[in-house]
């Protein structure tokens, strides 16, 4: 199972990872054998590795292949009544998810993407500016655009293709989910501009929780409560991120 932690370095600047381990208690001890004082470790987000945490390897492993049989069995009887058709093995990655959701991967790949739009991924304007605002609750790169590249945008498809990284799958498929949003938007009688209008305030909202939450729980470091009573303030906010699909809060070191 997948898990993000923090530490500090020694000159005091914070960074987060992604550690594979068996449980929480594994990623403390794992990192400190190399000299890593890891905290605030949580799992980390998605369904496969939620599911690797309630089923275990092993289990999880079983109901995959189980599932592979299935499917493959499905597709070989409907080989003798249908065309058969091409389904890319890419398809089936986790990763392919279009709802809005944190990243997983590299930290540093992820919040350059944030700063700058993923311009490395979407060499236009119009899927830029859908990216800035793919991921909940940060800060949006391309703040602005103008209708006639979102229309065009919404007459493309970013392929995903096999040697993409994981980021560049994920904002990808995110990015495709926000134009059939918008679309469906378009559908009952929206506007390319209002739709636009939704997204800065929807992120502005998303924003204003994560803030508030970070200022509860600094708040309660400054008054003087105690590690457990941080600790409990800082998964109850947590939690109520987690349920919006917004980056969590980082927890302060213990006596910080």
């Amino acid at each position: 199972m997948k898990f993000t932690y923090q530490y500090k370095t020694s000159d005091g600047v914070r960074h987060a990872g992604v550690y594979a381990a068996r449980s929480r208690e594994a990623v403390y001890d794992e990192l400190r054998a190399k000299g890593i004082k890891a905290f605030g470790v949580e799992p980390a987000p998605g369904f496969a590795n939620r599911m690797v945490g309630v089923l275990g390897w092993r289990l999880f492993v079983f109901v995959v292949l189980a599932a592979v049989a299935v499917t493959s069995t499905i597709a070989y009887l409907q080989e003798k009544s249908e065309p058969p058709q091409h389904s890319p093995a890419v398809e089936d990655s986790v990763f392919l998810a279009k709802t809005r959701r944190q990243i997983i991967g590299d930290t540093a790949v992820i919040e350059a993407g944030v700063k700058n739009g993923w311009n490395d991924v979407f060499p236009d304007e119009g899927e830029r500016f859908l990216a800035s605002f793919a991921i909940p609750g940060v800060p949006a790169g391309v703040k602005t655009t103008n209708v006639a590249e979102l229309e065009r945008s919404l007459k493309r498809t970013v392929l995903i293709n096999p040697d993409d990284s994981m980021e560049s799958k994920q904002i990808k498929s995110m990015v495709e989910g926000m134009k059939d949003e918008l679309r469906a938007y378009m559908a009952k009688g929206g506007t390319i501009e209002k739709y636009g209008e939704r997204l800065v305030e929807r992120q502005e909202q998303e924003l204003s929780y994560y803030r508030r939450i970070k200022e509860e729980i600094e708040s309660a470091v400054k008054r003087g409560l105690s590690d457990a009573e941080v600790e409990a303030k800082w998964k109850a906010g947590n939690a109520d991120l987690r349920n919006m699909g917004i980056r969590l809060v980082p927890l302060p070191e213990p006596g910080e």
